[in-house]
């Protein structure tokens, strides 16, 4: 399966949020999430960053969960990646062996994310610290990736967000960037 998704800054969070409840889509609690990346190549910039064919994430929820997730980019220009993951009882076990296996912290992004769910589209609206307000919208799907974009894209629009606003990076590059500047 791959994650198709468009990623866009936040400017009018609250017509955005309106828009979505109109739509009969209802957020979620806001959730706390620290992601912890972890790759093998040390990285001092996002070039370097971007070296790694994989990287590895450490989910913390607030609701005391750990999420781990591997992703593979599948495009430099979109945010399109192989993406597997799984609940795990023991973060700090997990940690050990990947720093075991060669794997360092690479960055720390902390958020709190609202979800919702419509037509098959995960909605996530979230407060990234140090870098803003975001909307993510995607979809896990074996679909054709231009085709999935599209309707992503159509839907972004529908919500007032125009396309001049999104992003192609996650919130992980987002940070490097935001410490080298």
């Amino acid at each position: 399966m791959k994650e198709i998704e468009v990623k866009a800054y936040l400017k009018n969070e609250s017509e955005v949020i309106e828009k979505l409840q109109t739509l009969g889509c209802v957020l979620s609690e806001p959730i706390h999430q620290v992601d912890t990346v972890y790759t093998k190549i040390p990285a001092k910039t996002v070039e370097e960053y971007l070296k790694n064919d994989h990287f590895l994430r450490i989910r913390e929820k607030s609701d005391g969960r750990f999420i781990f997730t591997v992703k593979k980019p599948l495009s430099k220009e979109v945010l399109t990646k192989a993406e597997h993951e799984t609940e795990v009882l023991n973060a700090k076990e997990l940690e050990h062996a990947l720093f075991l296996m060669g794997y360092q912290v690479a960055n720390k992004v902390l958020k709190i994310r609202r979800t919702a769910e419509y037509k098959g589209f995960e909605i996530c609206i979230d407060e990234v610290e140090k870098l803003g307000s975001f909307i993510e919208i995607e979809k896990i799907s074996d679909n054709d990736v231009d085709e999935v974009r599209k309707d992503l894209n159509k839907f972004l629009i529908s919500l007032g967000i125009p396309i001049e606003d999104e992003i192609h990076k996650g919130y992980d590059i987002l940070a490097i960037e935001k410490q080298l500047s």
